[in-house]
């Protein structure tokens, strides 16, 4: 079955091939087949997405007359970590892997990250596939090269850029995800649509409600769109050193936070819509923001919102998390902030009483 790209991620020095279709889970063989005559590979996933899919993936698998075998990691945060690359190493030297040997990604950012770097550091490299199961992991997290693990210093400390053998996006699989788990993953397709996309933006404004509850699903056209911006980013910038800053925006305060919540508190993408609306606060006091493109953008973002128990004691508790930010320069915070909708820009002249004040501000949301 002949199998097409629908994007390519123009990296310098090699394309990328991104696959999006319905069904296309099940013709996992022959999108492989079309770059691989090696008919080996090992697919990890965790816990949840193997209930989900575990099955409907290998049997593709072994009726495409793949060699596979499958690894199931736990679910969460907690598997980036140097322990589960330790443990993926040595079974993967039990099973003795070559070169050859295609890694599968089944899953969610988390999952793709901590394997993606387990792939990347292995035997220096094996060929990676994504596989996302999740919006975020569709419209971001396996797009672009970025792979690690977290410290306990802070997230996504420990990694490299190495980049996929391909990528392929299912829109199907995103039906079974919870309301949680897609709320999260909007966090992601609404600041592309403040970085880049202002007409994205105004549909996050009339769909946001019904994409989070499933009443709607997000289109495949919508998820072509967010990965086309960050292909176009990448392949300016793959190595993180200019333009690919943009897609920081809400990530300096919502990586804090998410580490102030010891990664259990805040989906991903609940952390980053608390982080967007931070931003906008001091966007709109520095007069790069109308009152009306605030608002706006804060009552999508507000959508996002997880709902809090307790709050911070002290603003403190989440900004000390903050200079452990890999953006970083110099010693100097760099922070994302929106300059009307649909462009960004970089600065580095936050003070700290405009960090108070936006944390204040975003916390106090969610009370509301």
């Amino acid at each position: 079955m002949s199998v097409r790209p629908a994007l390519f991620g123009a990296i310098p020095g090699r394309r990328v091939p991104v696959f999006v279709d319905d069904g296309l889970l099940d013709r996992l063989p022959d999108v492989l087949a079309s770059v691989h005559a090696h008919r080996v590979c090992e697919v990890v996933t965790d816990r949840n997405v193997d209930a989900l899919l575990g099955r409907r993936v290998m049997a593709a698998l072994r009726k495409g007359k793949w060699r596979a075998h499958k690894t199931v990691l736990p679910a969460g945060e907690q598997i980036k970590s140097a322990r589960t690359i330790r443990s993926l190493h040595e079974a993967w030297f039990e099973q003795k892997l070559d070169r050859y040997t295609v890694i599968v990604v089944v899953g969610g950012g988390t999952v793709g990250d901590a394997v993606g770097y387990a792939a990347a550091t292995f035997l220096r490299g094996l060929p990676l596939w994504q596989v996302p199961t999740t919006i975020i992991g569709q419209v971001d997290s396996a797009i672009g090269g970025k792979v690690g693990i977290n410290h306990k210093r802070g997230k996504n400390l420990i990694g490299a850029f190495y980049q996929p053998a391909g990528i392929i996006i299912d829109p199907q699989v995103l039906e079974s995800l919870p309301p949680r788990e897609r709320r999260s993953g909007l966090g992601e397709v609404v600041k592309y649509g403040v970085i880049a996309d202002a007409g994205l933006f105004r549909q996050c404004e009339r769909s946001v409600n019904e994409w989070i509850s499933g009443a709607e699903s997000v289109p495949t056209s919508t998820l072509q769109r967010c990965a086309r911006i960050k292909l176009k980013m990448v392949a300016a910038d793959e190595t993180d050193r200019g333009l690919r800053h943009h897609l920081n925006f809400g990530h300096t305060l919502g990586h804090a936070l998410e580490r102030w919540g010891g990664y259990r508190r805040f989906k991903h993408g609940e952390a980053v819509a608390m982080g967007m609306v931070a931003a906008a606060w001091m966007a709109y006091k520095r007069g790069d923001l109308t009152e009306s493109e605030f608002k706006r953008l804060e009552e999508v973002c507000r959508s996002l919102y997880p709902r809090l128990s307790t709050l911070p004691d002290r603003n403190s508790d989440v900004t000390q998390h903050l200079h452990s930010d890999k953006k970083r320069m110099a010693g100097t915070l760099r922070w994302v902030l929106p300059h009307g909708l649909g462009r960004v820009r970089v600065v580095e002249d936050v003070t700290p009483r405009e960090i108070n004040g936006a944390l204040r501000y975003a916390l106090t949301l969610s009370r509301r």
